[in-house]
């Protein structure tokens, strides 16, 4: 049986989008996932607030991502995990308070931007490429990709 320090880092994935702009949101996911599988880490799950819950201080889905990680996190590394900073909050003062909630209850925020870990072997840019090939194209600019995780 592993032993904690063994055990690869649980990974709650967080975003948030105040339109209803989804393709965005999902390529956004899409390379935080990449990255998680990269790295060797588990996922969780992901949590995403929309409309206005996305630019207030109150945001249910982060809440709830909290609650989580202090459900199934025990024992583990766990990691909240965005592709920017400003998917946590474009206000620094905000995003500090969130980011604290994430520290109180043992954890830590990595942007995958510029993360603490070492860079995957692949690019940002390369994991687009992959998620536009994975795709089936549905009109110019348009490419419908699954959302579950799964890589083609």
């Amino acid at each position: 049986m592993d032993s904690d320090a063994t055990k690869p880092s649980l990974v709650f994935i967080y975003d948030r989008e105040e339109t209803s702009q989804t393709d965005r949101l999902l390529a956004r996911v899409t390379i935080c996932r990449a990255y998680t599988a990269e790295m060797g880490w588990d996922v969780a799950g992901q949590w995403i607030d929309r409309g206005d819950a996305a630019v207030g201080e109150r945001r249910p889905f982060w809440q709830g991502m909290i609650a989580a990680m202090r459900q199934e996190g025990q024992g583990r590394r766990i990691v909240c995990l965005v592709a920017t900073w400003n998917r946590v909050a474009y206000d620094l003062e905000i995003r500090a308070q969130l980011r604290k909630l994430v520290s109180d209850i043992g954890g830590t925020c990595v942007a995958v931007e510029d993360a603490a870990a070492p860079p995957p072997p692949n690019s940002r840019d390369a994991a687009l490429r992959r998620i536009r090939a994975s795709g089936t194209q549905i009109g110019p600019g348009a490419t419908l990709v699954r959302h579950d995780g799964a890589m083609s």
